[in-house]
């Protein structure tokens, strides 16, 4: 009888010495992951800057110009983040929050764009892979949106390895309106992350983000209404209250939201001025508890 590979018994030595238990789901102090997204100026980096010690990873430089809305204090950011090498070295580093609780990534399409620029000089293309390509389209029959949807997984490694360490991640998006296929029916629109939209065989890189994220959160103008003026008028116009709100789920189908946390019952949370945390107080301190039921007391 032949002897097993020298591999193999080293193998079986490691698994047999790997030992389980059953601990309680959720107990382990981990962080929060968090992806809000909105159209630019709706408070998006304003309304993070009240997360716990935020400290923010500033990819474009909308946030120089912040302040905190209620102490009016200048943002904490990482200065000298360029590509996306750099964003991943700034989020592996042990120290880096050391004495902060939470990361802010401002914001996750820049990164997405920093991604292509790092796939296209390290992901070689070709019937070899052995040529370098100069845009997405030459990796050609779709490869380079799968290459693409890949190296966005990357940041999500490094973003777990925070939340193991206890640190909050936020990742702030701009919007986008796609159209959403529907095997039951008509397709229709949908607001989500401006992200990489679903390409032939390869999957949504804002599904994949936003299957990772426990919180998706979107911000809004609450009551808008569109309506034309006239018959003759070719395009509406749109009016709401001017108050803005927090999409916590959604219950329509136009737009993505969810929470893992805040009860199905709030599908929406205010946020009608800057310094309006409530966000924060329904996800942190659970103080959607002190809001009695419909019906109770």
């Amino acid at each position: 009888m032949s002897a097993k590979p020298k591999a193999a018994k080293q193998q079986q030595q490691k698994t047999a010495n790997k030992t389980f238990q059953v601990a309680v789901w959720g107990d382990d102090n981990g962080g929060k992951k968090i992806i809000k997204y909105a159209d630019s100026g709706m408070g998006k980096t304003t309304l993070a800057s009240m997360l716990p010690t935020p400290v923010f990873a500033g990819l474009d430089d909308g946030g120089r110009e912040i302040r905190h809305p209620v102490t009016g204090e200048k943002l904490k950011y990482i200065p000298g983040i360029e590509t996306f090498d750099d964003f991943r070295m700034a989020v592996q580093q042990p120290d880096l929050l050391d004495n902060y609780e939470t990361l802010v990534v401002d914001t996750g399409n820049i990164l997405e764009d920093w991604a292509l620029v790092w796939m296209l000089e390290n992901v070689l293309g070709g019937k070899e892979n052995n040529i370098k390509v100069k845009n997405i389209e030459q990796y050609g029959w779709g490869k380079g949106y799968r290459h693409l949807y890949d190296t966005m997984r990357l940041p999500l490694a490094d973003f777990d390895a925070l939340i193991r360490r206890g640190k909050n991640v936020c990742i702030l998006c701009q919007m986008n309106q796609i159209s959403i296929a529907n095997a039951g029916g008509e397709d229709y629109l949908c607001d989500v992350p401006k992200l990489q939209p679903k390409h032939g065989a390869t999957p949504a890189i804002w599904g994949l983000w936003c299957e990772w994220a426990d919180h998706v959160l979107k911000i809004s103008n609450e009551g808008v209404v569109a309506a034309k003026d006239s018959e003759k008028a070719k395009v509406a116009k749109a009016t709401s209250t001017g108050n803005r709100i927090i999409h916590v789920h959604a219950p329509e189908v136009y737009y993505k939201a969810k929470s893992r946390t805040i009860p199905y019952r709030f599908p929406v949370v205010s946020f009608d001025n800057p310094a309006d945390d409530s966000i924060w107080k329904f996800l942190f301190d659970e103080a959607w508890r002190d809001i009695p039921e419909e019906g109770g007391e």
